[in-house]
């Protein structure tokens, strides 16, 4: 029985061994070991634009999902997405020694937001979170897809008469060269602000390209006394590329 209870218990410190030394390996991750340093300087921002890449190119990895959910919940004070990405993290990190931990921050963040809508915190249900995550989820997918359906719609291909072969006539030529017609840019579109956005995300959402934000950042120095002065609710304006 004691040999039993000794296996059990080793076999429980590898597990939790093996989950800190996967988060560790990860921070060889190029875009993770930037978004730390952002991190440690403070640059919020940019560390969330960093982590957001890293989970881009390899959905894969778990250690940008913690360390988003501690800025969204710890810095940003958005507590909706802080709960999706520890839940991300536990569904990619089961054995984790830090669950006990991360399920406490989880209650705290669903406390947190309870209070926000101005409800008890045992009033505030798992749908109301997942309802409120997916709502983001969907609306940032919706963006992607009309962005997506403008650049691949095909354009309308009117049928053309029949050609008539006629003896073309020499054109003279003129000493003053002809002026060209000048056709005015489409007009740009504009974004309202969501809580929680960044410059990267909205480039990602109506683009599908997170290294497009200068383009916004230059089409908004009116509005904007940084890259990182964004408040919601803002409208800001999408230039076409």
């Amino acid at each position: 029985m004691k040999r039993l209870f000794a296996l059990l218990l080793c076999a429980g410190l590898i597990a939790g061994c093996d989950s800190a030394s996967s988060d560790n390996a990860e921070e060889n991750n190029p875009r993770i070991r930037k978004g730390l340093e952002q991190a440690q300087l403070k640059h919020w921002n940019a560390a969330i634009r960093h982590f957001e890449d890293a989970l881009s190119d390899n959905a894969k990895l778990a250690r940008p999902d913690l360390e988003l959910a501690l800025i969204y919940q710890q810095q940003k004070k958005d507590y909706v997405r802080a709960i999706y990405h520890y839940e991300r993290y536990l569904e990619k990190r089961p054995s984790s020694d830090k669950a006990p931990l991360i399920v406490d921050w989880i209650r705290q963040a669903e406390i947190s937001f309870a209070s926000e809508i101005g409800q008890n915190a045992g009033d505030i249900s798992k749908e109301v979170i997942q309802l409120t995550r997916e709502n983001n989820l969907l609306r940032k997918q919706l963006a992607r897809t009309a962005v997506a359906g403008i650049h691949s719609r095909p354009l309308p291909v009117e049928p053309q008469p029949e050609p008539i072969i006629t003896q073309p006539e020499p054109t003279p030529v003129s000493a003053e060269p002809i002026p060209r017609i000048q056709t005015p840019a489409p007009l740009p579109e504009t974004y309202q602000v969501l809580p929680g956005d960044t410059l990267s995300k909205i480039a990602r959402t109506v683009y599908g390209d997170s290294s497009k934000w200068e383009e916004i950042y230059g089409a908004n120095l009116d509005k904007m006394k940084s890259e990182n002065d964004l408040r919601a609710g803002q409208i800001i304006t999408i230039p076409k590329l």
